[in-house]
């Protein structure tokens, strides 16, 4: 139950920060001379924003409280989030098949194989 929790959490977390990096660039904020604020945009999710700041793909613009995405950052986290998506598939497909191999050991131990 917990591990399904942490999950939904983890997609809804980047799906907010998919949107705000969106909003930007819908926006045209892309360069300093463009940066928006967050209530701009209407972003009320600072943590998202946080985590976008941290990585670099939110950067601080030429006035206080704006930002704009470094477009490059951005491509280079949806990459990234894409091949952790991909592995924790291909965790999720092996984990259920040694789970499949184990059980059926374990029946096959039982019937007195």
């Amino acid at each position: 139950m917990t591990a399904a929790v942490a999950a939904i959490a983890a997609r809804e977390h980047a799906q907010r920060v998919q949107a705000i990096t969106d909003a930007f660039i819908r926006a045209g904020a892309t360069a300093p001379a463009q940066a928006r604020t967050l209530a701009d945009l209407g972003v009320e999710h600072a943590d998202a924003a946080n985590a976008l700041a941290r990585a670099g793909v939110l950067v601080r613009g030429a006035h206080a409280d704006t930002w704009y995405v470094d477009a490059a950052a951005a491509a280079s986290r949806r990459a990234t989030d894409v091949r952790g998506a991909q592995r924790r598939r291909a965790t999720i497909m092996v984990g259920g098949l040694v789970g499949v191999l184990v059980a059926a050991a374990l029946a096959w131990l039982i019937k007195g194989g």
